[in-house]
């Protein structure tokens, strides 16, 4: 402001106060010139003052002072920049909404944060605008993705929503698959749930390739369950119980695994009608096919999140909205900030669990020792068919048999069984190559030990038409073999091998060499 432009006024108001006796002219005059050069020299000290950005830096508070970072301020805080007056309103803001949700988190944290929704699958997840932020999975899902950088609380929001989800259903009425690549820390408390089926993880490769063989066999399941209830969807049918999928760090479990991805692919498309609910956590969208993430259409952004995800999630969010708030709710083409409470306890753990003959499906598979039963070889294990079958001699035909594994992985054991089950038969035990080309020229059913199949000539090998492959030597024998590369390990038990592509668990009558 020029303050000569006062000037004028100033004149005007003493000639006046002259001629009329007023002197209040010259008075108010007066204060606007000191008005004026105040604040002058005010707007002058803040152009000095250099703009530098705060918005990351701690809010402190004290009787006398104020200060934000290492700057510290007056406390009356009359004149303070825009920057200043913006950051102590969000300071405050948040400070009133962590109030808040600690109040309401005090009041649910009994109930497990118990959703008041009415709905097939509701559950509460926080507070947005001083009320409670509730969806229902079945209606506003029927998946969900949690994005947010490391720190920001997805497993602790995973667990709970999962939480009320649970508090809020009948466990007879909800199944739980936990798939968690973090090792297992943040959903091992879940898989002690009545309703919790397995637990996988990173740590534990050998089982992937059936898990996600049984994962896509559950979905077949589920639609013959609806094609023989004659009904489309399982909201016709109550009587079906719900599932949940939670998947903890997406980006590494779709790329674990050549199964992975499609399997979670028809989850996120066939789910709905299915009953089949996933909700997944990841660091960033970086590493999710886009035709999975268009299915994912209940998503929530926590703590920092790159702007370009926020952009992704829903085109017109504005970035500024996370500042406000610890997460934001984006679902129907809205977007809603809230604040959540920490996780405490999650409802029923350690009690039985409701589907116990599931769970050992699920989880163990085909058992380790299999008592001898008249003329029963092995069991064979198929998971996209929720099944196990037996295998009996009969079953093998009366062509020469072919057993290849390693040393303690069952041979000794096998030939045992089948001199027991078939006499007549010759059994051979690793021996010479002379003496296997003199039996297979018999005409008698042969079955053969060995160590390895590389042994014998290829025309030799192609006389056994059933061939059984046990543990290998080494990795690579298990490629010779055919075998598929995931499933290679030292630690299968003896017995454990595969036949014709499907898992096997011989009869073992000792498991003496």
């Amino acid at each position: 402001m020029r303050l000569i432009a006062l000037l004028p006024a100033l004149l005007i108001a003493l000639v006046m106060a002259w001629v009329t006796g007023m002197w209040q002219f010259a008075l108010f005059a007066f204060l606007s010139v000191v008005s004026g050069l105040l604040t002058t020299t005010l707007m002058k000290q803040k152009r000095k003052e250099p703009d530098f950005d705060f918005s990351d830096q701690p809010v402190w508070l004290s009787k006398k002072k104020v200060a934000i970072g290492d700057k510290v301020l007056t406390p009356w805080g009359l004149f303070f920049k825009q920057q200043y007056s913006d950051i102590f309103f969000e300071y405050f803001s948040r400070q009133a909404m962590q109030r808040e949700v600690a109040l309401k988190a005090t009041q649910l944290e009994q109930q497990h944060y118990r959703s008041s929704k009415v709905g097939a699958l509701p559950f509460w997840c926080g507070v947005s605008d001083n009320l409670d932020l509730e969806f229902d999975f079945a209606r506003d899902g029927p998946h969900a993705l949690i994005v947010g950088a490391t720190g920001s609380g997805k497993s602790e929001f995973l667990k709970l929503i999962s939480g009320s989800l649970l508090a809020s259903s009948s466990p007879e009425r909800m199944r739980l698959v936990l798939i968690d690549f973090k090792g297992g820390a943040a959903l091992t408390q879940l898989a002690t749930h009545p309703s919790s089926l397995c637990l996988v993880t990173d740590l534990d490769q050998f089982n992937h390739e059936r898990f996600w063989l049984y994962l896509q066999g559950e979905l077949k399941r589920r639609e013959h369950w609806l094609a023989e209830l004659e009904v489309s969807s399982v909201d016709q049918a109550p009587e079906v119980p719900r599932m949940l999928v939670l998947a903890d760090e997406l980006p590494a479990i779709v790329t674990s695994h050549q199964l992975a991805l499609p399997t979670l692919e028809s989850i996120a498309a066939r789910g709905r009608s299915l009953g089949v609910h996933l909700i997944a956590t990841s660091q960033s969208l970086a590493g999710i096919p886009r035709a999975l993430i268009t299915n994912l259409t209940l998503r929530f952004a926590l703590g920092v999140t790159d702007p370009g995800d926020l952009v992704a999630l829903l085109p017109t969010l504005k970035p500024g909205l996370l500042s406000e708030s610890r997460a934001i709710a984006i679902a129907g083409g809205k977007a809603m900030p809230f604040d959540f409470p920490m996780v405490k306890s999650l409802p029923d753990l350690g009690k039985p669990k409701v589907a116990p003959i599931e769970v050992e499906s699920w989880g163990i598979g085909l058992p380790e020792l299999i008592p001898s039963a008249g003329d029963l070889i092995a069991i064979l294990d198929l998971p996209s068919e929720h099944q196990f079958i037996e295998m009996r001699a009969k079953d093998l035909g009366v062509q020469p048999v072919l057993l290849v594994g390693a040393s303690q992985s069952g041979k000794s054991s096998f030939c045992k069984l089948m001199e027991r089950i078939n006499p007549d038969a010759i059994v051979l035990d690793c021996p010479e190559l002379a003496k296997l080309e003199e039996a297979l020229n018999t005409g008698r059913q042969v079955y053969c030990a060995l160590a390895s199949s590389t042994i014998i000539s290829l025309s030799l090998h192609r006389k056994f038409e059933q061939v059984i492959y046990l543990r290998q030597s080494n990795f690579e024998q298990h490629l010779a073999a055919g075998l598929p590369k995931t499933q290679w390990t030292e630690k299968l038990p003896p017995g454990r091998g595969w036949y014709r592509n499907q898992v096997l668990q011989l009869v073992m009558p000792t498991l003496t060499q």
